[in-house]
């Protein structure tokens, strides 16, 4: 027993020897594989307008449960796409009243494939829309696909690059003409 006993405290010491000549060795040790990014990471959820207008045109009980399906819808399409570099950005949901929602994709560089996009959109577009009242609304739910990457340049929260040119010179503000430029009845 006492044999038994001290061999297998000399195998330990022998392990944790090597363990140790590994860690001295640096290049010479291959290094361990480390785990898949995760293909999805919802981060934050930002609402584009103001609240007292957010709380008039939809009820917060309609709006987290879609909000919520959309998050979903987008993970799966991003889970069943092939692996691509990692990216962070921002997935905009625009509901008018009537049902009506359109989503975009805005990402950092490199941002993903066109049909990795085309997917997300389409997934996240079949997603039924809450009731809205009064005019449109725009939210936000930011995420880091494949480990994230660099976050989308100009404004905080991102919008669209094609959107800019809906400003005029001067700026400009969110508002519901500028919903109704970006997204035309």
């Amino acid at each position: 027993m006492r044999a038994k006993a001290a061999m297998t405290a000399g195998l330990a010491a022998f392990s944790l020897s090597l363990g140790l000549a590994a860690c001295d060795r640096g290049a010479d040790v291959a290094p361990v594989a480390e785990a898949p990014a995760e293909a999805w990471v919802g981060k934050d959820v930002v609402l584009y307008l103001p609240d007292p207008v957010m709380k008039a045109r939809v009820e917060v009980s309609a709006l987290s449960p879609y909000v919520n399906a959309a998050t979903v819808a987008a993970e799966g399409a991003i889970r069943t796409a092939p692996v691509q570099p990692g990216a962070s950005g921002m997935l905009l949901l625009m509901v008018k009243p009537g049902g009506r929602a359109k989503a975009w994709v805005v990402t950092g560089e490199p941002a993903p494939k066109p049909e990795t996009v085309a997917a997300v959109v389409k997934a996240v577009e079949a997603v039924p829309a809450p009731a809205v009242r009064q005019g449109p609304i725009l939210v936000g739910v930011g995420f880091d696909v494949w480990g994230g990457g660099a976050p989308p340049a100009g404004a905080s929260p991102p919008i669209p690059r094609d959107w800019y040119a809906h400003f005029s010179k001067d700026g400009g503000r969110l508002d519901d003409a500028f919903m109704a430029r970006v997204w035309p009845d």
